[in-house]
């Protein structure tokens, strides 16, 4: 799963004149917003008259300034539209702007410094030893266009062939992430090993239509999106119709659980850093693993607690609005008035002059976010209603530094899972210095992803080579 979805909105005022502006023309830097334990990086690309504005883990590209100006090392930057927020910074030496970035009445310290472009060695290369071929289907009822590309084996014929199914958020058929492609990656390399793969754009992205369908879309419609697929492969004389299964990645892997669920007819199933617990439970365990970066344990512990009851509410009351007045009421008064500073801090209480002031707006709005039917459908999932009917053989793979999706809590989920139902065709292996994207990291946040130049594992690339071979009988 990409990560925490939390609105965020800018604005950039730079000052900037002449010589000094001179010297940003061509130029990009970046920083990161550190906004209750969650980073947030933020590329700005400066040119004669504008600052271009990027946010890699929103998809934001080229958001246009609507001023930019400067006056000798003093530097301001403003968006209008969506973007409401502020940075004014100083210029030091030629690779570092230091300042703050100010927002809804509150100031973060951001530092800038001068982007480097990081090198992707296993992006492959021109030319390819395979086929790609640009394909097109639709979905269930029609209503949605799905494109995509399919990688044949250059040789042979009847080809075992593994769909692609991406983490949380729009993404494109390479899901694309600060530089790095891992579906491009995974598929170059599984084609090569004489294995064909599908992927293809996410609603709304690309080649694929259904934006529109967004808002009342959940993790069930993009199942259906996905089974389009595989009885579109069904139809091709080049693939071998019992040999169709499917790689899910972060919420993908919970779509390969559902349909895995429905479905007899899969050959394989591999989940990487998929979701073994409840989406409540995931959903707690990605907050707390963001929070404890800033925050003391037990402050930590009191917030989550909170989220729980909240997402109770939003799981059990489908009326928005009085979802929303329950969890306000549930806030408000002796419960918060209890909690130590940090808390009170976290949900908008603050002393101002020797006054309680109580400002909600920002956490209910973030609770709102949660009664989109795609995150309450996520909340509400339970893996044991869905993993205990999968008959295809099943493989799951996490990084030990995976701070999205933590390793040994859906790994042991997974497990109890199919060992209570007495599922026997199940592997399950953890990498020590993986994270979320299976590269090997330091810490394991997602701020490190677009430094690390390599995208995906070697040693998860052909073990999920190795080990679809061995489920279809290709084994060499």
């Amino acid at each position: 799963m990409k990560q925490l979805i939390f609105l965020v909105t800018f604005i950039l005022c730079l000052l900037n004149a002449g010589q000094a502006a001179n010297k940003l023309e061509g130029t990009k830097w970046e920083g990161a917003l550190l906004v209750q334990g969650f980073e947030l990086k933020l590329v700005f690309k400066f040119n004669q008259s504008a600052c271009l504005l990027d946010v890699p883990v929103q998809g934001v590209v080229d958001y246009p300034s609507s001023e930019f100006k400067s006056s000798g090392d003093s530097i301001r930057v403003a968006y209008t539209g969506i973007l409401q927020a502020k940075f004014v910074g100083t210029k030091q030496a030629d690779t570092l702007i230091v300042g703050h970035w100010l927002q809804s009445g509150k100031s973060f310290p951001l530092t800038l410094r001068r982007k480097i472009e990081h090198k992707r060695p296993q992006t492959p290369k021109l030319p390819l030893p395979y086929q790609q071929e640009e394909v097109s289907y639709f979905n269930h009822d029609k209503s949605i266009h799905i494109g995509g590309t399919l990688s044949l084996p250059e040789t042979g014929s009847n080809h075992p062939v593994a769909i692609l199914i991406s983490g949380s958020g729009q993404q494109d058929r390479d899901e694309s992430i600060m530089g790095h492609q891992p579906f491009l990656v995974i598929a170059d390399y599984l084609t090569r090993q004489g294995i064909a793969v599908l992927r293809v754009d996410d609603r709304g992205v690309g080649a694929t239509t259904g934006k529109e369908s967004l808002k009342k879309a959940t993790s069930y419609d993009f199942a259906l999106d996905v089974v389009a697929g595989i009885k579109y492969l069904q139809t091709r004389a080049d693939i071998n119709p019992q040999e169709i299964g499917l790689i899910g990645h972060s919420e993908g892997g919970l779509i390969a659980s559902i349909i895995g669920s429905k479905r007899n007819d899969l050959a394989f199933i591999v989940s990487l850093a998929g979701v073994g617990v409840s989406g409540k439970r995931l959903m707690s365990s990605q907050i707390k693993k963001a929070l404890v970066r800033t925050l003391p344990t037990k402050s930590v512990d009191s917030i989550v607690s909170f989220d729980k009851r909240a997402m109770n509410i939003i799981i059990h009351q489908g009326n928005d609005r009085l979802a929303e007045v329950s969890i306000s009421q549930a806030l408000i008064g002796p419960w918060l008035d209890g909690q130590d500073a940090s808390v009170k801090e976290y949900f908008g209480m603050k002393m101002v002059d020797g006054f309680k002031t109580l400002n909600t707006k920002p956490v209910l709005a973030r609770y709102k976010k949660m009664m989109i039917p795609w995150f309450r459908y996520f909340i509400a999932y339970q893996p044991g209603e869905y993993l205990p009917k999968v008959k295809a053989p099943f493989l799951v793979l996490n990084g030990e530094k995976d701070t999205q999706v933590l390793a040994n809590l859906n790994t042991s989920g997974f497990k109890r899972i199919f060992n209570t139902c007495g599922k026997t065709n199940y592997k399950i292996k953890t990498y020590p210095d993986l994270n979320h994207f299976f590269q090997h990291c330091e810490t394991g946040y997602i701020d490190e992803v677009e430094g690390i130049e390599e995208t995906i594992s070697e040693e998860v690339l052909k073990d999920i080579s190795v080990w679809i071979k061995k489920q279809i009988g290709h084994e060499n």
